[in-house]
């Protein structure tokens, strides 16, 4: 769900929000304070359109395109869900604070990763059998149709600090992108992530190697730059999470902590800035 526009002149919000409404789209009009009404819109694929309606609303806000039959006042906090008058899907009810507080649920998606995870690190005794580890292992088998094996190198752990800090981070970032952007999405993102990281590392030093690490930075460069250049999406992190996460970044390349599978990392840290990037400047564009 997402903000997608402030009015200065409450006449001009609630003209607005009763055309989405008698549309069908599902939004709110919500006070931000004295001087300021926002519109928030639910559903992912009814923001494009209603953007576009925004824009048109804006260059001339009494067309009489926008014109409604049933117009209702700005609902107030407080305000119980009213059933609509026909099918149409609109709900009333606070966006804002369902956006605020949608990231606490696990999502469906981030809790298998989590499960399938942790079966797999005990199953191959912290990765340490043979066959297992083989079986999700990428190698050149990729070319012989086992494209499994793009993917199943991320439920490779080796210790204990190991899967507990990706599965953290998994939890963290993985139920605010799940929770906000859909799981379609998420689990779209992760196969990408997984899949560039692993070739990165497999491309430059082998076989060897495993964990979530490497969708766990793309999942992080993602978040930090939504956070940075779309606060609208309602993404959170700490600065100080930032400055550890790029800080334990850096450190791995200097092999302060041992074997990393440094170039996972990069591939799904580059990867992650780049859809997050790319994501901010189309909802920034203009």
């Amino acid at each position: 769900m997402r903000r997608i526009g402030i009015f200065e002149l409450e006449k001009e919000a609630l003209r607005f929000w009763n055309y989405l409404k008698e549309k069908g789209v599902d939004s709110s009009l919500e006070e931000e304070s004295r001087k300021e009404w926002s519109i928030w819109v639910a559903e992912e694929d009814q923001v494009d359109p209603a953007q576009t309606d925004l824009e048109i609303f804006r260059t001339n806000p009494m067309n009489p395109q926008f014109d409604v039959t049933n117009p209702r006042p700005i609902p107030k906090e407080g305000d119980r869900t009213e059933k609509p008058s026909k099918p149409t899907g609109f709900k009333q009810f606070n966006l804002s604070k369902k956006w605020r507080n949608q990231d606490r649920k696990l999502g469906v998606f981030t809790l298998v990763l989590i499960i399938i995870s942790v079966v797999a690190f005990l199953i191959s005794g912290m990765g340490q059998n043979a066959v297992i580890k083989n079986l999700l292992s990428i190698n050149s088998s990729i070319l012989n149709g086992q494209i499994w094996r793009l993917i199943t190198p991320i439920f490779l752990h080796f210790t204990i600090f190991h899967i507990f800090f990706n599965m953290w981070w998994l939890f963290d970032l993985g139920n605010q992108i799940e929770n906000k952007k859909g799981s379609k999405f998420f689990i779209t993102l992760v196969v990408i992530l997984a899949s560039c990281s692993n070739l990165c590392q497999y491309f430059y030093a082998g076989s060897s190697f495993g964990g979530m690490s490497g969708v766990v930075y793309g999942l992080f460069g993602y978040v930090w730059i939504k956070c940075r250049l779309d606060p609208a999406d309602g993404f959170q992190l700490d600065s100080t999470i930032a400055i550890i996460m790029f800080g334990f970044f850096f450190l791995c390349f200097f092999g302060i902590f041992g074997n990393i599978a440094n170039l996972a990392h990069a591939g799904g840290l580059v990867v992650g800035l780049v859809w997050g990037y790319a994501s901010a400047f189309k909802w920034n564009r203009g």
